[in-house]
């Protein structure tokens, strides 16, 4: 669990900069799997380290958190003991009580940074639970979203979902301005992707954060997707590259003057250089993303270090095994053929 000290230094890094910090979850925080089992899973050893999660992230000020499907894992009722033990808001806007018919979380968090106001809307694709009641993701978002358009100006949207649904999700229209999501691919997101809502996701693996930087200096122009549009000129300059056939020199016009094809997109790939380069340049508002690894290149945070150790000294060992010839650990011939 070395990966929760080095996000949290990593964090404390980033709030020594003269500008606000927001840390977001979209779920799938607490555990590994959707279903716990007491005669499969080591139950005890499951809620220890959740609470060392709850308890580090406590520490790291979390703005908001969304639960996914394998948050439940040991039931909705464990859940709601983690969330009073938490300083984060734990929001969700489709997640209901199957007998109340109310929702289990607040459906939304609106903050203020000097006037710039943020909401976030928790959201999840359905899974099979006990007494929750699973509503249709994209209506509810929208919902939630028209009663707080007017009071935001920005806001981000927490999925823990299929690709399906988030595929619906960014086709809505709703208005919102980005999507982080949750119970995914293993794998981070290079770029908010080619829709016309950013989508970042940092992996179901642990091992990256997303820093993601956005830069607002008008409200009403679009937000510019800095690394998409890096990406289309570094895979132009490639392609423009690679037409050289290994010499630098070489002159495109003049060598592919008799093949109009070719030349034809060579010259799309200049213009999409030419394009995206003054795309970047004159953009107003931008959102940048940076995939940072957790691992041991970052220094870990002590007071995080200290929160794990003392949690995992809690959990119960499993019995003494003992060797071929009975010999339990500790015996100075445990081990040993003679």
């Amino acid at each position: 669990m070395g990966g929760l000290a080095r996000k949290a230094t990593i964090i404390d890094n980033e709030r020594l900069n003269d500008q606000p910090v927001l840390v977001l979850d979209s779920g799938d925080l607490f555990f590994s799997k959707s279903i716990l089992y007491k005669d499969k899973d080591n139950i005890d050893e499951a809620k220890i380290r959740s609470e060392i999660i709850v308890d580090s992230n406590n520490q790291m000020s979390y703005n908001a958190f969304n639960p996914g499907s394998r948050d439940f894992a040991l039931g909705l009722t464990y859940l709601k003991k983690i969330e009073e033990k938490s300083n984060f808001n734990f929001i969700s806007c489709n997640l209901f009580n199957s007998e109340t018919k109310e929702r289990i979380f607040d459906s939304h968090l609106i903050e203020n940074y000097d006037g710039f106001k943020v909401g976030y809307i928790g959201a999840s694709s359905s899974f099979d639970k006990d007494s929750i009641l699973i509503r249709e993701p994209i209506s509810e978002i929208a919902d939630v979203y028209k009663q707080i358009s007017k009071q935001t100006d920005y806001v981000i949207v927490l999925f823990n979902g299929t690709k399906p649904d988030l595929d619906r999700l960014n086709k809505s229209g709703i208005g919102f301005d980005l999507i982080l999501r949750s119970g995914g691919s293993s794998r981070a997101s290079e770029n908010g992707g080619s829709g016309e809502i950013p989508i970042y996701e940092s992996g179901n693996k642990g091992k990256y954060l997303n820093k993601i930087s956005v830069t607002i200096t008008d409200e009403n122009s679009s937000m510019v997707d800095l690394d998409l549009y890096e990406k289309k000129i570094r895979q132009s300059n490639k392609h423009l590259k690679n037409k050289k056939l290994g010499d630098s020199n070489a002159n495109l016009d003049d060598l592919y003057k008799d093949k109009p094809k070719i030349l034809s997109t060579i010259n799309n790939h200049r213009k999409i250089i030419e394009a995206s380069d003054k795309k970047i340049k004159s953009a107003k508002n931008t959102i940048k993303a940076n995939k940072v690894p957790l691992n041991t290149k970052v220094d870990s945070k002590a007071e995080i270090l200290l929160i794990v150790d003392e949690g995992m000294a809690k959990i119960p060992k499993g019995p003494e095994i003992p060797d071929a010839k009975g010999r339990l650990p500790g015996h100075p011939h445990h081990g040993h053929s003679h």
